[in-house]
């Protein structure tokens, strides 16, 4: 009894120590949400302050991005890991 207890304490802090390991790696491994909304907006040569409605999920390795603006609706898609802008579209109103 006593040693299947052991057994059992020790693959739960395995299995925390794994998933915390695996945690830290995705969180330290992407360039974030306020940085993908940046270089959206630096793209588009709009400030934050000019952009409302700013929508941002993160999707199977990249950031969706998208934002209004008077000018028009933008739509952005960038890479997770490298903040490089897979596509870019803009609805003009």
């Amino acid at each position: 009894m006593k040693k299947a207890l052991v057994v059992v304490l020790v693959l739960l802090v395995l299995g925390a120590l794994i998933g915390g390991f695996f945690i830290y790696r995705h969180a330290s491994s992407t360039i974030g949400k306020k940085a993908a909304v940046e270089i959206a907006l630096k793209d588009a040569g709009v400030e934050r302050t000019n952009a409302y409605d700013i929508d941002t999920d993160f999707e199977h390795g990249w950031y969706e991005v998208s934002f209004d603006t008077v000018q028009g609706e933008f739509e952005y898609r960038i890479d997770a890991g490298t903040g490089e802008i897979l596509s870019r579209n803009r609805d003009h109103d």
